[in-house]
């Protein structure tokens, strides 16, 4: 309506959109480029997220090609099966690993009941930190703890820090002498 013209239109339209898709794009890719776990599921969701993320960028761009839907929906169609396959993944991974996962809750649960006696847990911790703790207090290596907790290893060590900031302790040698006293 403004330029009185529809190839304008589409071009005063699509190209900034463009733009921010494709700087979007390009933050993303730096963001998962490079994963804190470099493990195969990990890597497989990060490739078919980017995929989508792809796919979803290049829409305005075959908006400015013009009216080809079969283009169009076909870069619709891999956004939305990527999308769709990062999903299943996700449910697969979790039916593989549940009985896993369950044993863990189960121990947190047992270990947070504890925790409660000790008073720990109103330190103000957060309840991943709480999970951290609980394990920091079974005697479980940071990498342990990471592959339990299916986090970076440097998030431990990061979760790990503010429990001690938070429990006025130094290290993991006063913060086991400290919790551990109130348990025998």
């Amino acid at each position: 309506m403004i330029t009185d013209n529809l190839n304008s239109a589409r071009l005063l339209f699509t190209i900034p959109i463009s733009i921010i898709a494709f700087i979007f794009l390009v933050i993303f890719y730096r963001r998962i480029s490079i994963p804190n776990n470099p493990k195969p599921v990990i890597l497989r969701r990060n490739k078919l997220s980017l995929i989508g993320a792809s796919s979803i960028a290049l829409l305005p761009a075959c908006t400015l090609i013009g009216d080809y839907q079969w283009l169009t929906f076909s870069v619709m169609n891999i956004a939305f099966y990527a999308i769709t396959t990062i999903e299943i993944d996700r449910y697969l991974y979790f039916i593989e690993n549940k009985n896993r996962m369950y044993q863990i809750f189960v121990l947190k649960k047992k270990q947070r009941t504890e925790l409660i006696k000790n008073k720990i847990i109103y330190e103000d911790l957060t309840r991943r930190e709480i999970e951290v703790a609980v394990s920091i207090l079974s005697n479980l290596s940071y990498k342990n703890i990471a592959k339990d907790l299916f986090i970076a290893e440097s998030t431990v060590s990061k979760h790990a820090s503010n429990i001690f900031k938070k429990t006025d302790v130094k290290n993991r040698t006063e913060f086991l002498k400290r919790f551990r006293k109130k348990t025998s």
